[in-house]
């Protein structure tokens, strides 16, 4: 019978208990240590391991506010769905721990997985690296005889575009109230406001912060922003700006459908 992505997932994921936690700490190089002794609130980490036969690791997420705990994940690393498997367990801990922004704990793991390969003598290049070859017959040749791995890196902005079918490039409708989203990718908060130009409001942002864009407007009535603003208000981190995990996102879209 053919295994299922769900249930691979669920055979490489893992809860780590506090005794887990403190085992790991001993081969670790001082981050798991911070979250112990307050320092820090939580820390990413990767294990890594290389047989020569078979690279594989352990990408882990430890949350020391109030009871210690997190999570891992055991993947192989050219299992072709290793970028699904990695996603859905970013997601997981987005929905688990508040703290968690599910696109940038990905690229976390992807960055402290390619510090591990460069490490081995295995070269790597990055998804974002590759899209200056985009449409030609470009030939990549690996300087180390281990070869090449490709590391995917998710762009937020095209991410968010994506998920909302590219709604955020719709003409605006001259004269009339929208509401936007935006994203700030430094730091993953999404931005829920009105105006009635957002390709406008988005320019004058982007001047004195280049990290934020645009991801999705809508032309509706202006009282639906602060109904927005209701139904989110525990992820307020300040003013306009919420820490919204992408089911807040399905939410968002199932209630612009709806209006």
């Amino acid at each position: 019978m053919d295994i299922t992505i769900e249930d691979k997932f669920h055979a490489s994921c893992f809860t780590l208990k506090k005794e887990d936690i403190l085992k790991f700490d001993k081969e670790d190089n001082g981050p798991i240590n911070n979250v112990l002794i307050g320092i820090e609130h939580h820390c990413y980490g990767v294990r890594f391991f290389d047989d020569r036969h078979g690279l594989s690791v352990e990408m882990f997420y430890i949350n020391g506010k109030g009871l210690l705990k997190g999570d891992i994940i055991q993947l192989q690393v050219r299992d072709p769905q290793y970028y699904q498997l990695l996603l859905r367990f970013c997601v997981l801990l987005a929905d688990d721990y508040k703290e968690v922004n599910a696109l940038i704990a990905f690229n976390t793991f992807q960055n402290k997985l390619r510090g591990f390969l460069e490490k081995r003598g295995i070269f790597t290049v990055t998804s974002l690296e590759l899209r200056q070859f985009k449409g030609q017959s470009a030939v990549m040749v690996s300087p180390s005889p281990r070869g090449i791995v490709k590391i995917d890196f998710i762009n937020q902005k095209e991410f968010y575009v994506d998920f909302f079918n590219k709604i955020a490039n719709k003409p605006i409708e001259k004269g009339k109230e929208h509401v936007y989203l935006m994203v700030n990718n430094d730091t993953g908060l999404i931005k829920i406001g009105r105006s009635n130009n957002p390709v406008y409001r988005e320019r004058t942002l982007h001047s004195k912060e280049p990290s934020v864009h645009r991801i999705a407007m809508w032309c509706c009535e202006q009282n639906i922003e602060k109904k927005l603003h209701i139904i989110f208000k525990d992820k307020r981190i300040r003013g306009e700006w919420f820490r919204l995990s992408l089911a807040d996102l399905i939410e968002i879209e199932k209630f612009m459908d709806s209006v």
